[in-house]
């Protein structure tokens, strides 16, 4: 197989780990409250990482690499704040809707990147001068927009707090992308992200102590100590891994191209798991979203490319 087959077998990979993820938290969010699970993904998720960024980039590296990461905390702190945001937000919206639903309103990312991307990087700005560009936006908007009022339990506390936290979600992680971006440019991304969970997991545990009075090990069975920890090392740990070997060789466009096929994964896996339906006007606004998600990730990157 050749170097890039098996860089799209490992992102198609990817794709599964972070499809299926979403079903993982949701299906045992009985047993646990939103920032343990989250702290304890979190943990787990480190046992592949820092292995996998050692082994594949060597002692040496690694070293000179943590010394940049070192002296640059204070950027690396504002990331990990981001990131406490999108973990919580995240978590949380998905004790609230459905994961296929919930995966659909993610990819509204791509308009808070997109606004991100201009106000932090001048050469990214000519790009909406292009109406191609400006077409995917747009439909991008209308699609987010419908999705979210062809809800059937639109107007109900339960779904509507849902909806934005995964809104909040989509802001914050977008916002730590573009800080990554910008402030660590020459740090390798798997490191940034293993640095960053490194720091929010133990944030999450102190919130959590905070806000319960104290820290006891949540009376789950063991069912749901195994899907747990499944989901934090393969939504996070494994997907992260596989996601950071294929980019060098399948490019940021292709990679960002090929995770809008998240949503119809996770909502096939939902629907099978909890019996999630989308109503007829949310599966014609998932398909503008996602149709004009891809045209922006397509315009943008080809304008790049060629700056």
């Amino acid at each position: 197989m050749s170097g890039k087959g098996k860089a799209l077998v490992m992102r198609f990979l990817s794709i599964i780990c972070w499809s299926i993820a979403p079903i993982m938290v949701r299906y045992v969010k009985a047993f646990y409250p939103v920032l343990f699970q989250g702290f304890y993904r979190y943990v787990v998720s480190l046992i592949v990482l820092w292995p996998f960024f050692l082994l594949t980039n060597g002692v040496s590296y690694a070293g000179r690499s943590m010394k940049i990461v070192s002296a640059m905390l204070p950027s690396i702190a504002l990331i990990a704040c981001a990131n406490y945001i999108f973990q919580i937000c995240f978590t949380y919206g998905l004790y609230l809707i459905h994961p296929g639903l919930a995966t659909l309103i993610l990819q509204s990312g791509i308009i808070f990147s997109v606004i991100l991307s201009i106000l932090f990087f001048p050469d990214e700005r000519r790009t909406i001068k292009s109406w191609k560009f400006q077409l995917g936006l747009l439909m991008a908007v209308i699609g987010v927009i419908l999705t979210i009022i062809g809800g059937r339990d639109l107007g109900k506390l339960e779904f509507n707090t849902g909806v934005l936290a995964i809104l909040a979600a989509a802001i914050s992680w977008s916002f730590m992308s573009s800080l990554i971006k910008k402030w660590l440019p020459d740090v390798p991304a798997i490191l940034s992200l293993s640095s960053v969970i490194s720091i929010v997991a133990p944030l999450l545990l102190l919130t959590q102590i905070a806000a319960g009075g104290g820290i006891s090990l949540p009376a789950a069975p063991p069912a749901a100590w195994i899907i747990i920890s499944a989901s934090g090392i393969i939504g996070v740990g494994l997907g992260q891994s596989l996601f950071y070997s294929a980019l060098p060789v399948l490019g940021l466009s292709l990679s960002a191209s090929l995770d809008l096929i998240i949503p119809l994964l996770t909502g096939i896996g939902s629907f099978f798991v909890f019996g999630e339906l989308l109503s007829v006007i949310q599966i014609a606004g998932g398909i503008v979203l996602l149709s004009g998600s891809y045209l922006v990730i397509r315009i943008r990157f080809k304008h790049l490319k060629n700056s």
